[in-house]
């Protein structure tokens, strides 16, 4: 047999016809299949008549082969199929032809091949969809199995391949017409082949599929005859955008622009195409989640500002397309936007802007401005109405709603939302929020929190309060958790959220801190008043009392006073003792001790008067309940004031003396001895030096004189009493709300304090030679109230509710003890005074200070001494001198009982005598029964 590419003589091609005649009209199990196809394919390349027949006849090949091939799929078996190696040989050949000749022979075997193909995918449809209904990726996987059919899909990409450049619109619509005839089963064909050519044939395929849905005019989306052409566009395209994603989005977004173009040059039959365009388009989305996911991708750049009023001019002519009813086309509308499950938030940005745009520029009329704004608005709420139907009647499709789970993909551009200046978008962020809440719950938590973090004005925080009344039921649910006191509201993670990011931020005072104690104490008050139902289940006080551990820090470590008021003025709204949920923590309660006694202070150091008294009284007003709640928080309290007011660094604002302040010696004591010398030590000699200065600074100095204003510390000093007294406060007594045992707890204090000594801190007073064992401790105990003057004050408290000042003899004695030994007019007079607002001296040993001012030093001792002292050393200053009226809280003493004898008032009558000239009225006050003494 010659060979396939060497021409044949006349008298051979004869013979080669009729055997091909003879082959093909026996039988095809009598007849040698592959001699009769190397007949064919020489007839093929010699006698142009016989192209026809011989191409019918492979067709015949190819139809056994795959007949072959699907019978072993059905019998699942494995066998040798002949026509496979008589199929390479044709494709050899006809590839040989392709490629020597593609202008005569690309048309005619690529309308072979995809006519055949057609047949064998219509033919066989039945039997390749073994598994039932599939798709075209699986059509395509089940045929491109076939050997066969994937020899024809090499031929004809091969012809195409030849054809594109020189005839494409030829080329491409026998590829759609083939599609046309025998869809969808053709469809894979038409997918393999885009998958090649994509740029084409997706264009093509968009073309041919808009118009055959303008020709077939009016469709009801909701009707679910939907044309198979239609389906089969759908499902090429679909198939393209695993692999060629871009070159479909740009091909839509191309047809969307060509449809918006104004240009009224073009004929009737563009128009009505760029009419059907946009439904046409929907068609396709509603169809295709793929073709969705590319029409949305972005979809910002596409519905821009400048194309919105263009919609707005065709809209009215999509209607006939969703049978004339503008609600078919808005359902639609709402539909697809429920399914995209990216860009959702752009979606809802669009409608929200276009609602909300005050401008009519690029509209027709201010009427159909408005008519687009007001469709807007009814999409949108369409949306959230369709997922708050979904979710109430079946919350586990919720989790299906592609639109919820894109939006919340972009949760931090949603959320800031919730502080825009419109009321519309902060009202769409809300229900968004609270339907994502439904599935995740950390996102009202996020929300709540961003909130109470950001918000700025009350406008905002009430926007707080809409989600949590929008959530009632979540916010006001309770939770277990190990590091919570008791149940609790989930709005203790939002507090503790709160304070958890702004502890990250490493900014103890900034603005965003001092924001968020400030949007709580607004939250408080606006509980407190009762006027808003979401709140009165008081889980706001509750979250805040559980975070109050945290945020104590926060107040233990700012010397801001605007912050440190901030978060005092929180704690002033909790109101602890009227609330019996108050957490009954010893460590909480310690620490908000120690927080607001230490916020105190910060006011005392402030120089604006008006916010140091305002933060006084929210101390006052906050350790009042604190104290009256919780008794270990009052001896805390108390013994915290007294230790901080004498000793500590704010002891300067009660006139106390600055303490001197010298710079830290590195080296030791030790070291600087061992500078003195290296020689023996020998008996009777030091071996240590003593200094009677600083080491290395020369002798000591004098403290610097206070320089704090008189005036100033006046007022601090009655800020002071006013802040003990609402330590000590009772509140069994309305009249005199100081309870006068908790004063005895501040004499006791103040011995403890300013006692040196443990020893002979006893109530009585010990014959004055004894002064001499306690004498270094008197001076030591002087010395405390020349440094620290405040404590005139506290004794003078003291004295006032009696008869607490008592337990407070052995100050009292160690000052006379001193004024004694070395007179002091000044301090004789303080402290008599003090004695006798006490009722510790009787008339007329009370009015000693009015009558030293006139007396000489001698005097002056003789008095303290035969008056006082001896007074004091046989009327031992006991409590039980002294009783308390039924229902009072300050005790007196029965004058009467307590007068003293003549020999401790004697030396004081012969003094005024002395000094008749000038105490001449005193005299006769005091001495009226002067006939008693003569």
């Amino acid at each position: 047999m010659p060979h396939l590419t060497d021409s044949l003589p006349p008298q051979d091609i004869m013979v080669e016809v009729r055997k091909f005649i003879s082959g093909t009209a026996r039988s095809s199990q009598s007849s040698n299949t592959l001699e009769l196809t190397r007949t064919a394919l020489n007839l093929l390349k010699n006698v142009p008549a016989t192209r026809e027949a011989v191409l019918e006849y492979f067709c015949s090949v190819f139809f056994v082969a795959v007949t072959k091939y699907m019978r072993q799929i059905e019998t699942r078996q494995n066998l040798p199929i002949s026509e496979e190696n008589i199929i390479a040989e044709i494709h050899v050949v006809l590839s040989s032809f392709i490629n020597g000749n593609p202008e005569a022979w690309a048309p005619i075997i690529s309308a072979w091949s995809l006519d055949l193909l057609g047949k064998l995918s219509s033919d066989y449809s039945k039997r390749i969809n073994l598994s039932g209904n599939v798709g075209i990726n699986d059509s395509l996987q089940q045929w491109m199995s076939c050997r066969a059919t994937r020899i024809l899909i090499d031929i004809t990409e091969q012809c195409l391949q030849c054809l594109m450049h020189a005839d494409t619109e030829s080329c491409i619509k026998a590829l759609l017409d083939t599609s046309v005839l025998h869809s969808p089963h053709f469809d894979w064909v038409v997918a393999y082949v885009g998958s090649c050519f994509p740029n084409v044939v997706i264009t093509r395929v968009l073309s041919c599929g808009l118009k055959d849905f303008y020709a077939m005019g009016c469709n009801d989306f909701k009707d679910k005859k939907i044309d198979p052409k239609l389906n089969s566009v759908v499902g090429i395209l679909s198939h393209l955008t695993g692999s060629h994603l871009y070159y479909i989005r740009t091909a839509l977004l191309d047809l969307f622009m060509w449809s918006l173009d104004e240009n009224i040059s073009v004929n009737e039959d563009t128009k009505i195409q760029r009419l059907a365009t946009v439904p046409f388009l929907l068609n396709l989305a509603s169809l295709s989640p793929m073709l969705l996911k590319a029409i949305t991708r972005d979809i910002s750049q596409i519905l821009r500002p400048d194309v919105i009023p263009r919609l707005a001019l065709f809209s009215t002519d999509w209607i006939r397309y969703f049978n004339d009813d503008a609600k078919n086309l808005i359902s639609i509308a709402v539909h697809l936007a429920l399914g995209c499950d990216q860009g959702a938030l752009q979606i809802i940005n669009i409608l929200l802007d276009t609602s909300l745009n005050p401008s009519n520029v690029g509209y027709h009329s201010v009427n159909a401005a408005q008519n687009v704004k007001t469709i807007c608005r009814e999409i949108l709420e369409l949306i959230l109405e369709e997922i708050e139907l979904t979710i109430r009647t079946d919350n586990s499709k919720s989790n299906n709603i592609p639109l919820l789970a894109s939006i919340n993909q972009d949760l931090p551009s949603v959320i800031p939302l919730l502080l825009n200046s419109q009321p519309l978008k902060i009202k769409t962020a809300v229900r968004l929020l609270s339907l994502l809440g439904t599935q995740n719950p950390n996102v009202l938590i996020s929300a709540a929190t961003y909130v109470l973090q950001k918000a700025q004005t009350t406008f905002h925080l009430a926007v707080l309060v809409r989600l949590i009344t929008d959530n009632a039921n979540f916010f006001s649910k309770k939770y277990k958790t190990e590091n919570t006191l008791s149940d609790n509201g989930y709005f203790t993670q939002v507090v503790e959220q709160a304070i958890r990011e702004v502890q990250y931020s490493n900014i103890a005072d900034d603005l965003a801190t001092r924001q968020l104690f400030q949007n709580l104490t607004i939250l408080l008050k606006w509980e407190n008043s009762g006027r808003i139902p979401s709140l009165k289940s008081n889980f706001i006080s509750r979250a805040v009392k559980v975070n109050l551990l945290q945020m104590t820090m926060y107040l233990m470590k700012t010397n801001n006073v605007d912050f440190a008021s901030d978060i005092a003025e929180m704690l002033d709204c909790l109101n602890p003792p009227n609330n019996n949920n108050f957490p009954a923590n010893v460590e909480l309660i310690l620490r908000l001790t120690r927080a607001i006694i230490r916020f105190f202070f910060i006011c005392i150091a402030e120089n604006d008067i008006v916010k140091k008294e305002r933060g006084a009284k929210i101390v006052c007003r906050f350790l009042r309940g604190l104290t009256t709640y919780s008794q270990y928080a009052r001896v805390l309290a108390l013994r915290e004031i007294l230790e901080i007011t004498i000793f500590g660094d704010p002891a300067k604002y009660f006139e106390a003396k600055e303490k001197f302040k010298f710079n830290i010696i590195k080296s030791f004591l030790l070291q600087q001895n061992h500078k003195q010398g290296t020689g023996a030590i020998l008996a009777q000699r030091h071996s240590s030096v003593f200094h009677a200065g600083i080491i290395g600074q020369g002798p000591r100095k004098p403290p610097p004189d206070n320089n704090v204003d008189k005036e100033i510390v006046k007022l601090n000093n009655t800020l002071l009493m006013d802040v003990i007294k609402a330590c000590c406060s009772n509140r069994d007594f309305s009249q005199y709300p100081v309870d006068t045992d908790a004063l005895t707890l501040v004499s006791l204090l103040l011995v403890e304090l300013i006692s040196p000594d443990v020893m002979y801190n006893g109530l009585p007073w010990p014959d004055e030679e004894f002064t001499k064992v306690t004498v270094e401790r008197d001076l030591q105990i002087r010395r405390s109230f020349k440094d620290a003057p405040v404590l005139w004050t506290l004794l003078q408290l003291t004295a006032w509710y009696r008869p607490a000042l008592a337990y407070c003899s052995v100050l009292l004695r160690a000052i006379v003890a001193t004024v004694l030994a070395n007179w002091s007019n000044n301090t004789g007079i303080m402290i008599t005074n003090v004695m006798a607002l006490g009722q510790l001296l009787p008339p007329p040993l009370t009015s000693i200070a009015d009558i030293l001012p006139v007396l000489e030093p001698h005097q002056i001792i003789t008095v303290m001494r035969e008056c006082v002292w001896m007074y004091m050393h046989e009327n031992i200053p006991s409590p039980m001198l002294f009783t308390r009226a039924e229902g009072a809280t300050i005790a007196w003493r029965d004058t009467d009982t307590s007068s003293p004898n003549i020999r401790f008032t004697e030396t004081l009558r012969l003094l005024l005598l002395a000094n008749i000239h000038i105490l001449g009225s005193l005299y006769a006050t005091l001495f009226f029964n002067e006939h008693k003494y003569i």
